[in-house]
């Protein structure tokens, strides 16, 4: 047999075991693709304010559960508190700030008609702090250096306190 023949042969055999390691491999890293798209988790944020978590901490009665979940460009949050010594005249988050230190509001939550124990919701979209984005924001939270702080007459610097970590 001619010898261009004999090398024809093993390259189209050569061609055609490359071509199915190919299709073998393709069909492996596709796995069973049924064309679901996956989503990523909604970001959610919480915290579990009392008034140990003030600073300096406070003696008080007080407890409340913050969560925040993010949607897009617009935060929903969702604060429940108990306890407190009477009705609130302020609820923020505060921030940047780790537990044991103190910083400015960030966000304001409306606390209209709020007594001393309830649910506040709401949404918001940004901070009241120029130099704070919503990617900052989030940062903050995650790393747990924001706070929500929920506030009183007689306890006008805060009452409860809890700071904030991405729960998922």
């Amino acid at each position: 047999m001619d010898s261009s023949v004999t090398s024809s042969r093993a390259l189209i055999a050569s061609a055609g075991l490359i071509a199915a390691i190919v299709v073998s491999a393709t069909a492996i890293a596709c796995g069973s693709d049924d064309n679901k798209i996956t989503t990523p988790p909604t970001p959610t944020f919480a915290a579990t304010m009392n008034g140990a978590g003030e600073f300096p901490a406070k003696a008080v009665a007080g407890t409340g559960n913050a969560t925040i979940v993010k949607n897009g460009a617009t935060y929903t949050y969702t604060i429940t508190y108990t306890g407190m010594t009477g009705a609130l005249n302020g609820a923020h988050i505060h921030g940047p700030a780790a537990a044991g230190a103190n910083a400015n509001v960030i966000v304001p939550f409306d606390v209209v008609g709020a007594g001393a124990s309830g649910t506040l919701t709401g949404t918001f979209t940004g901070t009241t702090n120029v130099n704070i984005s919503p990617d900052s924001l989030d940062k903050l939270m995650t790393s747990g250096n924001a706070y929500v702080n929920l506030h009183t007459a007689a306890n006008g610097a805060g009452e409860i306190r809890g700071q904030l970590s991405k729960t998922q």
